[in-house]
């Protein structure tokens, strides 16, 4: 059951998700992360061994302010990045899943989660009773769904 409703959290969550990714992306314009360089940890010939003030260049003490805040900055622009990533690998999955679904089961799906169309709704338009379609509903979200909360 708490399962089900971290599925139901994550498929209702679709729209601000695109949403949250279209953001993402004006703030990241231009940005190009540099991963795996180490610019953190060391910098301008310094290093965690013969540093004197951990975090701060031995070559230009003075300038340590500033690179304190471009690190700052580019910490925050990589922890953008990433749940620019996060994002998409969700919307990625959901959409993958949704593609395999029956027309059917698809409509529902959508229809319920990401449109927000009423179960009554749906089964008028599906010509099944709400019950039935909850029933199935709960099918869908266990068989095909249970990989986004892993």
């Amino acid at each position: 059951m708490k399962d089900i409703r971290a599925i139901e959290e994550k498929l209702k969550s679709y729209k601000l998700l695109k949403i949250e990714i279209d953001n993402l992306q004006i703030d990241l314009e231009g940005y190009t992360p540099n991963l795996g360089s180490g610019a953190i940890e060391v910098y301008a010939g310094g290093s965690k061994s013969n540093n004197p003030v951990p975090g701060r260049s031995t070559a230009r003490f003075a300038t340590s302010l500033i690179e304190d805040t471009l690190i700052g900055r580019t910490q925050g622009l990589d922890e953008k990045y990433f749940r620019l990533l996060e994002c998409r690998r969700l919307i990625k999955k959901i959409d993958n899943i949704l593609d395999m679904l029956s027309d059917r089961d698809k409509r529902l799906i959508e229809g319920f989660y990401i449109k927000g169309v009423t179960l009554l709704d749906l089964s008028i338009e599906l010509d099944r009773t709400p019950q039935h379609l909850c029933v199935v509903k709960k099918n869908i979200l266990r068989t095909y769904f249970k990989s986004l909360i892993k």
